[in-house]
């Protein structure tokens, strides 16, 4: 009888926990951004409250209830931040921080983890840019990249000083949500990524394209933009690793014009390779078809969040500052429905 022990990969927790289809992802950002509006208005009629004050409650419903986002304007303001992980790595290379053979797994971790929280959260409880650094500094310790967080945080706080900012980053801050995070990831740490998968397929295919080893050199160190940009879509959810690895290789190949088809048919069988071609297809397509959120889309979507944030969830508010001095400490936990 054949052996029908599942594949290493088939055994990991991003896997059997972290894997869905299309349509289960936009039900259930769809159901996650309900259930965020609904926390939202009944915070910020709580929050009024706090004042008694009638005229006020009107106004700040009204805004809430107008500048409310949608799932997709959600996924927008995730997206951009997730773009300034890639702008923050360069940063800790260039201040000696992040060594340049760490640098893919840290940035591919950090993505990896946004991606999962905002799947179990909401922009209206956790605004992206504070969940974004926390993410970041995660993923230095999940990739053994040891920083202490004072050394963490002064080049954004340079960075700030230099923009004029009033607001600068404090360690406490990232500190204080590592534990939301490490909640809604469900406490499963281990991320997967394409890169090494494409190493290893570049290997095998010298062995079988040996006329050809010039351009494939080239062809490999394409592959590794077309990874970057498979990071900030939704391949990781929806495909394995090495799958994504050999569409981003299919897409740097037809862009230096190397024909890789000989080798994967040597590689598969044929039902196998008619099966695998489908899938290379989706993955070509949606790196394709991926779009960054400028930032002036962002800052719109930023503006809007202001009015629609979750009082209960924003230290800034009354609400928050009241439940505070009522309870003399309110545990920042996450909203997760993943526990």
């Amino acid at each position: 009888m054949a052996d029908s022990k599942p594949q290493l990969y088939e055994q990991t927790s991003q896997y059997q926990h972290w894997r869905f289809t299309r349509v289960s992802l936009d039900k259930l950002r769809a159901l996650n951004n309900k259930r965020g509006i609904d926390r939202v208005l009944r915070g910020v009629g709580e929050e009024v409250h706090v004042d008694d004050n009638q005229s006020m409650l009107e106004t700040r419903i009204s805004e809430a209830t107008n500048n409310l986002l949608t799932p997709d304007e959600e996924l927008q303001l995730v997206d951009y931040y997730l773009q300034m992980i890639k702008v923050y790595a360069q940063i800790y290379r260039k201040n000696g921080l992040l060594k340049p053979e760490a640098l893919d797994d840290v940035k591919a971790t950090a993505i990896n983890f946004m991606k999962r929280f905002y799947l179990h959260n909401v922009v209206f409880d956790y605004p992206p840019k504070s969940i974004m650094l926390t993410c970041f500094y995660l993923a230095t310790k999940v990739e053994n990249v040891f920083m202490k967080i004072d050394d963490f945080v002064r080049p954004l706080q340079t960075a700030e000083t230099k923009r004029g900012s009033k607001v600068q980053t404090k360690g406490e801050d990232i500190l204080g949500l590592e534990f939301v995070v490490i909640q809604s990831l469900q406490f499963e740490l281990a991320a997967h990524h394409p890169y090494r998968a494409a190493y290893g397929l570049y290997l095998d295919m010298q062995s079988y394209m040996a006329a050809d080893l010039v351009l494939l050199k080239e062809v490999f160190d394409r592959t590794h933009h077309y990874i970057d940009l498979s990071l900030f879509t939704d391949l990781v959810f929806l495909f394995q690793p090495s799958q994504i690895a050999m569409g981003a290789f299919k897409l740097a190949a037809r862009e230096k014009d190397l024909d890789i088809d000989p080798y994967l048919t040597q590689r598969f069988e044929a039902r196998s390779l008619e099966l695998l071609y489908a899938v290379l297809d989706d993955i070509q397509d949606i790196i394709g078809a991926f779009k960054n959120t400028s930032q002036k889309e962002a800052q719109a979507i930023d503006r809007k969040l202001i009015l629609c944030r979750n009082p209960e969830k924003n230290p800034n508010s009354q609400l928050y500052k009241k439940k505070v001095a009522d309870q003399g400490n309110i545990p920042y936990v996450s909203d997760s429905d993943s526990d």
